[in-house]
């Protein structure tokens, strides 16, 4: 359900086969916060350092403010067609 979700809204079908909620947006935002997250203390463990609580809170605290323009532009990135203006090499 969530993959068809995702591929309906970057494909832009319409809200009834997609999802009218805003579902994947969402789910694309929350994705893109926990990615960012991630390899940012994964990053940090493979340097030999343990994140500290306020690390990680500000780490989080980042993830959640940029999330949803993060999700838009890799969905609008993903609708594009190759060779469009825009892409990155």
């Amino acid at each position: 359900m969530v993959r068809e979700t995702l591929l309906a809204s970057v494909n832009g079908q319409d809200e009834k086969s997609a999802d009218a909620g805003g579902t994947g947006h969402a789910l694309m935002a929350e994705l893109v916060a926990l990615r960012a997250i991630l390899l940012n203390v994964l990053f940090k463990l493979a340097n030999g350092e343990k994140p500290t609580a306020e690390e990680m809170q500000r780490l989080i605290d980042r993830a959640d403010a940029d999330k949803l323009k993060k999700a838009r532009e890799r969905l609008a990135q993903a609708a594009e067609p190759e060779g469009q203006p825009g892409e990155k090499s």
